[in-house]
């Protein structure tokens, strides 16, 4: 009943706050702290009531920030939602810079191969089957049918690599729980974190390429894509030197870890605007750096090139919660419900299609591998959750690409409600029945 009666108070506190009179600018300020906070608590209760109901938290975030945005009872109106879309930037930075400091060197050594075989064949089979449904499909569905053909191929390239996305923040969740421990279980966790990590440089690739197709109206040439890998070299060179830094901080300095983590996950992407139109106007060079790139990259840099990377990963896990809970609430308060119900068939299609290269992709690696028949059979089930950095790539894009980035944003958010719902329960039962789950001892 707390939770309940906690809810019922915001709500009618957050009800009060509208028939409020605002006049200045600093009480408007107030407001949107007011809301900050009050999503926060919202978000963060409605998951926590229904993960009772074996509901992810994830799901949770995104389902209260839906119900009380511009779209569904509009406690939260279009403009409030644009003004606490700072927090993206935070969010996704912070993400990156994660996904980075997870990826352990060691961890990955005893089964190198079978991590790399899953992984080159998930990102083939899954992008292919993807790009290649939305390609040939796209005169059945309503909000493909009058596109372009350059915006139809944009929109299946970009569903198809955000569809190769992972969730390890699920996965750690479901493994904890679980108190899984075996070849399985650390393949699994292993593949998770490194698909992340791929899934930025291969996004930022693909972003550029579409870029150039869709802004110039020209074809993607040699040159482009020259300058698309240049561009991503000089983002991992940058986040190295960032890494090197955060390393010396925590080295020489030490304390209030946290707050200067969130300090250099926003900076990194308020500086690399700077550094780009820098080096433009001083040199008459276009060079753009990707903020993600460069946060995995200082990420990964301290985490396994620092004494001090296991303390690192802990100070980032510990400031996780809220930034999680904002970014994926304010993702469900932005989703338009109308194009919502446009998106519905196109979106479970695509998830159809995604579990089925999963499948594939999980039972050709571990036929290759001679792995026991009745794992490689059911593998698929450890691979569907999907959360944090395809959404943060999706309203990546829908910022970028205004005439496809709606629908791009809420096909995926639905295809990931989807995966959220199902991917947890799944993956516990394969590691039941693999063995490598403690029956009867899971943790509280």
């Amino acid at each position: 009943m707390e939770p309940v009666f906690l809810l019922t108070i915001l709500v009618l506190l957050a009800l009060w706050i509208r028939t409020t009179r605002i006049e200045t600018e600093w009480q408007q300020g107030g407001l949107s702290t007011f809301f900050l906070g009050f999503l926060l608590l919202l978000a963060y209760g409605t998951a926590t009531m229904l993960r009772r109901a074996r509901i992810p938290l994830i799901s949770g975030y995104i389902f209260a920030g839906m119900i009380v945005g511009p779209h569904v009872t509009g406690l939260l109106t279009n403009e409030t939602v644009l003004k606490l879309r700072v927090v993206d930037d935070l969010a996704l930075s912070f993400i990156a810079l994660t996904a980075g400091a997870s990826l352990h060197v060691d961890f990955l050594r005893n089964r190198l191969k079978a991590i790399a075989l899953n992984i080159s064949f998930l990102t083939i089979f899954v992008f292919g089957l993807v790009f290649g449904f939305v390609l040939v499909g796209a005169s059945f569905f309503q909000v493909t049918r009058t596109m372009s053909g350059a915006q139809v191929t944009a929109l299946a390239s970009l569903l198809g690599v955000i569809a190769v996305a992972r969730s390890p923040s699920s996965a750690i969740a479901v493994i904890s729980e679980s108190r899984a421990s075996g070849v399985f279980t650390e393949t699994v966790l292993g593949i998770t974190v490194a698909m992340d990590v791929l899934i930025i440089m291969l996004f930022t690739m693909v972003l550029a390429l579409i870029n150039v197709l869709l802004v110039s109206g020209s074809g993607i040439h040699a040159y482009a894509v020259s300058a698309v890998s240049g561009e991503m070299i000089v983002s991992l060179a940058v986040g190295f030197l960032f890494g090197k830094g955060i390393a010396f901080y925590i080295k020489k300095v030490g304390h209030d870890l946290p707050l200067f983590l969130l300090l250099i996950a926003f900076g990194i992407v308020k500086g690399s605007l700077w550094l780009d139109q820098v080096i433009q106007t001083q040199f008459a060079i276009s060079l753009h750096l990707e903020p993600l790139l460069v946060c995995m990259s200082a990420g990964f840099t301290v985490r396994n090139f620092d004494q001090e990377g296991l303390r690192f990963l802990e100070s980032l896990e510990r400031i996780s919660l809220p930034i999680f809970v904002l970014f994926f609430s304010l993702a469900g308060a932005s989703l338009d419900l109308e194009a919502l119900k446009m998106t519905w068939p196109i979106a479970s299609s695509i998830a159809i299609a995604r579990c089925a290269g999963i499948f594939l992709a999980t039972w050709l690696a571990g036929t290759i591998m001679r792995d026991p028949p009745y794992q490689n059979r059911m593998a698929w089930m450890a691979y569907l959750t999907q959360a944090g950095v395809a959404i943060g790539l999706a309203q990546l894009a829908e910022r970028q690409f205004q005439g496809i980035g709606t629908y791009l944003n809420t096909i995926v958010l639905a295809v990931i409600t989807l995966n959220q719902l199902i991917g947890p329960v799944t993956f516990k039962a394969v590691l039941e029945l693999v063995g490598e789950a403690k029956a009867g001892k899971e943790a509280p």
